[in-house]
């Protein structure tokens, strides 16, 4: 394909198929960046809440949300300490200082995750304006001949 005149209807074909599985790549992507979008705002908010909790005593009165803007009254009988998911079911207590230090380590491999993850959407959909202006050119292209083949009327006779 050495020029956009020269592509058949099965090259652009083949390229519309190709910026379709882009496209399905490109929402799959979308999905993903909006999931660790979620994580990362989940994490923050963790950090912020353990940062919140240093130099809490016993027996200090909190209020914990249970949805729907809903509260119970609730007092710390260890507010040095958080239970972390590690997975799989199982927990572990860590100290506030160890807890955000965890926490904060997910959240710069989230942050990479999101920046890796965002590079390769702007790839893909850097890929699909390729295509995209490589079939539109193409397509005008076609149409533009087959309008001057309608209306051609023969050799033009000279004098």
């Amino acid at each position: 394909m050495s020029s956009n005149k020269e592509l058949s209807k099965e090259d652009i074909q083949k390229m519309s198929t190709q910026f379709q599985q882009l496209q399905y790549q490109a929402d799959a992507l979308s999905e993903q960046l909006n999931m660790v979008s979620a994580s990362l705002a989940d994490s923050g908010k963790a950090i912020d809440t353990i940062t919140s909790f240093e130099g809490v005593e016993d027996g200090h009165e909190i209020l914990i949300p249970i949805g729907m803007g809903t509260n119970i009254m609730a007092k710390l009988s260890k507010p040095d300490t958080v239970i972390m998911e590690i997975g799989a079911g199982i927990s572990l207590e860590k100290d506030l200082e160890n807890a955000k230090k965890s926490l904060e380590i997910q959240k710069e491999e989230l942050n990479k995750f999101h920046q890796t993850t965002q590079d390769n959407l702007n790839q893909i959909l850097a890929k699909m304006q390729e295509i995209e202006s490589v079939v539109t050119t193409a397509v005008k292209a076609q149409q533009a001949g087959q309008l001057a083949q309608q209306t051609n009327q023969g050799p033009i006779q000279g004098s």
